[in-house]
């Protein structure tokens, strides 16, 4: 009788899921009013922060068209909305914002750039054109964006793909590691 009623009182002291909180979702806008997030407090907090989430959080339907026939060394608007918010564990929380809006921004941009000035290049075996825009790399084929490549950022963010200068040319370097020569 005693176990049943140690077991009763366990029960009634562990909390339930009903009261989790689930993550933000990538519809949601940033939830000024009152958020439990510690992202969108940060978000709500910095005026830049606040308009950067606005200009990129829902891309355009020309924008959302054109990522979804983007390359896979694209990273997808929902999975760059997870990484954005694994921020709230950065010990940097405001500039690893920062720098994933600015990621962010640049990929949204370069997916409506005018290739026409770019140069001709390679990448690995592919034929390219390589441009650049606000400090970012821009890989284009023939018919879509193939990446976007930042150079390193200061904060614990980590841009999906990476550009390292080598030579005359590019090595642009993804988050697994995973790495090619352009030039």
């Amino acid at each position: 009788m005693m176990r049943a009623r140690l077991c009763y009182l366990l029960l009634f002291l562990t909390p339930v899921a009903a009261d989790a909180v689930p993550p933000p979702t990538p519809a949601d806008l940033a939830g000024c009013e009152g958020s439990a997030f510690v992202v969108d407090r940060l978000v709500c907090a910095d005026p830049a922060l606040k308009a950067a989430d606005a200009r990129v959080r829902v891309p355009s339907a020309d924008q959302a068209r054109l990522l979804d026939a983007a390359s896979d060394y694209v990273e997808r608007q929902d999975a760059w909305f997870q990484r954005r918010n694994r921020c709230a564990f950065a010990d940097d929380q405001p500039d690893c914002l920062r720098d994933a809006y600015a990621e962010r921004t640049a990929v949204l941009a370069a997916l409506v750039h005018d290739a026409a000035p770019d140069q001709s290049g390679q990448c690995g075996k592919m034929a390219v054109r390589i441009g650049t825009l606000e400090g970012a790399t821009i890989i284009r084929d023939d018919s879509r964006l193939v990446a976007v490549a930042l150079p390193k950022p200061r904060s614990s963010w980590r841009p999906f793909v990476t550009a390292e200068p080598r030579g005359k040319g590019w090595r642009l370097r993804w988050l697994d590691g995973a790495h090619i020569d352009c030039r």
